[in-house]
């Protein structure tokens, strides 16, 4: 029994425990409201700064552009970053709904105001976001709200954001394609690489000068063929004119010839064969 009402006690102060958690939970999650003051500060000047951007020209808007980077306003510079790229789809100002402006707390000391706007071309939501910072002017009562963003959103019918849709695919597609075609148009420009190399070959080797002719050197002195060759030669058979007297019938003639020539070719005198032997006129080898 006093177990049961131990195990009873223990799950009545885990139920007293989960409900002062979701107490405090649903207190923390409804932040405090916004004062008046806050809301009206918030509102007029978030349609102060709209009423501004919408009066810039090209050339106002640049020179403002250029002061803020100056001055290293990243804030301003963002925000009319942004309103030179949506201020030609908006033309003119036409209204602007501070009855419809929501203002809310995002912490303790930063709030946001939404407001609606007319424009001659289209509707635009106009978002701007501020904090709180104190001042040590005893002029000045309280803190005062320092912009920190300016978000400006153009409405676009269904058809527009087709329309675009289509034109960013359009222009992807045909930036990969183009790449596509001048990376085949560079591979298939390969193949002429070996002819334009044989090309310039041929002209740098047409303009090498021609080498000098060189002289051929002197007929040597024809040598006696070798004995071999002469014995394996077919024979000549030489037949005398009418009134040439041949020799060669001489024996001890032929032997003495035969010995000269084989001691003047150095070769042995038995591969030499006379076939002829012919006295020139006026040859004086007989008193020899």
């Amino acid at each position: 029994m006093k177990q049961n009402m131990k195990k009873a006690l223990l799950v009545l102060c885990m139920a007293v425990c989960f409900l002062t958690l979701s107490a405090c939970s649903a207190d923390s999650g409804n932040p405090e409201p916004v004062p008046q003051q806050t809301k009206e500060t918030m509102i007029s000047g978030a349609e102060e700064y709209l009423r501004e951007f919408a009066a810039f020209d090209a050339k106002r808007l640049q020179s403002e552009l250029e002061d803020a980077q100056w001055r290293k306003n990243t804030v301003m510079e963002t925000a009319l970053t942004a309103w030179q790229t949506s201020m030609t789809e908006l033309g003119g100002l036409v209204s602007i709904d501070t009855a419809g402006a929501v203002v809310t707390r995002l912490d303790k000391h930063s709030f946001e105001v939404t407001m609606e706007a007319q424009f001659e071309k289209r509707p635009l939501t106009f978002t701007l976001t501020a904090e709180e910072q104190p001042v040590g002017n005893s002029l000045v009562s309280g803190p005062i709200l320092v912009p920190t963003d300016l978000l400006f959103v153009p409405y676009y019918t269904t058809g527009e954001k087709l329309a675009k849709a289509g034109m960013n695919t359009l222009m992807g597609m045909g930036t990969v394609f183009l790449v596509l075609i001048f990376i085949s148009l560079i591979i298939g420009s390969f193949k002429n690489i070996n002819k334009l190399e044989a090309s310039m070959a041929a002209k740098k080797q047409a303009n090498v000068p021609a080498p000098a002719p060189v002289s051929a050197p002197a007929a040597a002195v024809s040598e006696p063929e070798p004995a071999d060759t002469l014995a394996s030669a077919e024979p000549v058979w030489d037949i005398p004119l009418p009134g040439e007297e041949n020799l060669a019938a001489d024996t001890e003639l032929v032997a003495v010839i035969t010995a000269a020539i084989a001691a003047a070719a150095s070769v042995p005198a038995e591969g030499l064969v006379v076939r002829s032997i012919r006295r020139r006129p006026g040859s004086k080898w007989k008193n020899a």
